[in-house]
């Protein structure tokens, strides 16, 4: 009886040790948590960190994370090809056959297939069966982000600069930017092309030109200026939703339209280098037969370069288009092609493309007058072309990541 008195007791010890423990342990998390909640927060450099300005919309200078897909220059002086493999008028019939056939006309697989993303006819959402379908071909989807209603209408407002500004396509821009999120693959974009010419809806000279008082700061012209808060606006938002697949691309043409005016130059429309990976060019020559002049890629490149060269000095170059027609009176689309092929490959040029896409397309212009900037318009085209693309080792079908 007396054992049993013992062991009773010792339980009854061991009983308390062991509630006086948990006590002590709940209260020292209790502490903890106090403490925790009166520390000041301490945010890092993640984009996904909690912040107010999460919950009202885009912000400016928004960082981009660090853990990010963007497009590499070539190793060894390679330069990237691909195209616009003839999309249909359109621009966004994309077939997996379009594709083919221009790989076989060129004698070489392209390592991007360019197409137009037409906000009036897609609305404002992630193309993703024509993205697909341009991965199945084992290209990477370039999208042409076009904020257009309709062709052909220069002052066409239903997706301004000033719209994108201030807010009235957010919910669109955040769901599109989840989307491309969702894709989980590697994807190049280039937002309003060419717009320091005068041919679409949000060209400088269509949002307020060289005037300065009716946006922003006094000291820029308003046309620029809305230009380049409207795509940093489009990137703020990708940032915020921590989009890191994306490669963005700055495209102005290599004419601008109104010509030698300081506030039309390119580097006035340009977001910036914390914004854009790459810089892109047009440079066509004649697009219809009944053009009333011929000039070569090179000359058209020499007289204008430094307007594309001042633009950033540190972002790779790539010639997202060019193309001349066939069967124009003062001059052979061959010698057109010879020339920007022999020009590309020039290592000595002050202009070093790491990247190049030919326009390949036929369009009817006015008075039955057609268009035809396809590598295969004649026999001798073709040929000139495929001959650069496949015996020349530095076009390259493989695009480099980091």
């Amino acid at each position: 009886m007396k054992k049993n008195k013992t062991i009773s007791y010792i339980i009854g010890v061991m009983i308390m040790i062991i509630i006086t423990v948990i006590i002590f342990v709940v209260y020292m998390q209790y502490e903890s948590q106090m403490n925790l909640n009166d520390a000041p927060v301490v945010y890092t450099n993640d984009i996904n960190k909690n912040t107010d300005e999460e919950n009202v919309g885009a912000k400016n200078n928004v960082e981009q994370s660090e853990d990010v897909e963007k497009l590499l220059p070539s190793a060894d002086d390679q330069i990237y090809f691909g195209a616009f493999p003839d999309f249909d008028g359109s621009e966004d019939n994309v077939t997996v056959q379009k594709i083919e056939e221009f790989n076989v006309l060129a004698g070489k697989e392209i390592a991007w297939a360019y197409f137009s993303n037409n906000w009036g006819t897609d609305g404002i959402v992630f193309p993703r069966e024509k993205v697909n379908i341009i991965a199945e071909t084992g290209a990477v989807p370039f999208v042409r982000m076009m904020p257009r209603k309709a062709f052909n209408k220069k002052r066409d407002k239903a997706f301004s600069l000033q719209k994108i500004i201030d807010g009235k396509f957010d919910e669109e821009l955040h769901q599109y930017a989840l989307d491309v999120k969702d894709y989980d693959d590697a994807i190049l974009i280039d937002f309003a092309v060419e717009m320091n010419g005068n041919w679409f809806p949000w060209s400088g000279v269509f949002n307020g030109g060289a005037k300065k008082d009716d946006y922003g700061d006094a000291q820029k012209a308003d046309g620029p200026e809305r230009f380049v808060d409207a795509y940093r606006h489009i990137i703020d938002i990708f940032r915020q939703e921590n989009v890191t697949n994306v490669t963005w691309f700055f495209h102005p043409d290599i004419y601008s339209y109104p010509e030698n005016k300081s506030w039309n130059d390119p580097k006035e429309y340009y977001p910036g280098d914390d914004y854009i990976d790459w810089i892109g060019v047009s440079v066509y020559g004649p697009l219809h037969p009944n053009e009333d002049y011929w000039q070569t890629f090179s000359a058209i490149i020499a007289e204008r370069q430094d307007k594309i060269l001042e633009i950033s000095d540190t972002k790779p170059l790539a010639l997202l288009e060019f193309g001349v027609t066939d069967h124009h009176p003062l001059g052979q689309k061959t010698d057109w092609i010879m020339d920007a092929m022999n020009t590309i490959l020039d290592k000595d040029h002050p202009m070093q493309f790491s990247a190049i896409s030919w326009w390949h397309e036929n369009w009817e212009e006015k008075d039955e007058v057609w268009a035809t900037l396809r590598i295969d318009s004649s026999p001798e085209s073709r040929a000139i072309f495929s001959k650069f693309i496949m015996d020349s080792s530095r076009f390259s079908s493989e695009l480099l990541f980091e």
